[in-house]
């Protein structure tokens, strides 16, 4: 059930909540999500541009176990965690993520990660739709950002299929594992989003 925060005007997703698109469900992880985690997030093709070690069994145990409690916005910092589970197989393909990080500017962020052996499919641009969707309706924000390395073109590739703008390039910004990293900001207002969707 959604319901809203006592102490604001933002509207928490709860375990047991699911968006559902034509062909996955966006929910919260599971602990029986481990093995499909573990596929993705110890290949350094996936954590080349993310802020994950190439991981272990236990550090995936131990980022899952983390992930359970990610599954409300009430408050700047809070963030929803969520798995993309294939609906005909019910197998874990990625993940998806929100972040408020400015309750005053009504912004928050997404970010989403595919297993590379499901790539090219557009799973990640229906995922992302259908989050950003859902978060346009059901919390109060004004905009909805990604951040990301201009080394990782797919990741622009899909900001652009789903309409968000370019707002900022920045050269050799962040210093990410060990080397000067460029980014990517892009962007979208609520207003714009829906004469779009």
């Amino acid at each position: 059930m959604w319901f809203p925060s006592l102490n604001s005007t933002f509207i928490g997703l709860y375990c047991g909540e699911v968006i559902e698109t034509n062909r996955m469900i966006l929910r919260p992880f599971q602990l029986s999500d481990h093995a499909d985690m573990l596929e993705y997030q110890s290949n350094p093709e996936v954590t080349r541009y993310i802020p994950w070690p190439i991981r272990t069994p236990e550090q995936v145990r131990e980022a899952l176990e983390k992930g359970l409690s990610c599954t409300k916005i009430e408050k700047q910092g809070d963030s929803v965690l969520l798995s993309i589970e294939l609906k005909e197989s019910k197998k874990v393909i990625g993940q998806t993520n929100l972040s408020l990080v400015s309750e005053k500017n009504k912004y928050a962020e997404f970010g989403y990660v595919i297993n590379p052996a499901f790539s090219g499919h557009g799973y990640a641009t229906e995922a992302a739709r259908a989050l950003i969707t859902w978060a346009f309706a059901n919390i109060d924000l004004h905009r909805i950002g990604a951040v990301m390395d201009q080394r990782n073109p797919k990741s622009r590739d899909v900001c652009e299929r789903l309409g968000l703008r370019l707002e900022a390039s920045y050269l050799e910004d962040d210093f990410f594992k060990n080397e000067w990293t460029s980014t990517w900001i892009f962007a979208i207002l609520k207003r714009e989003w829906q004469a779009l969707n």
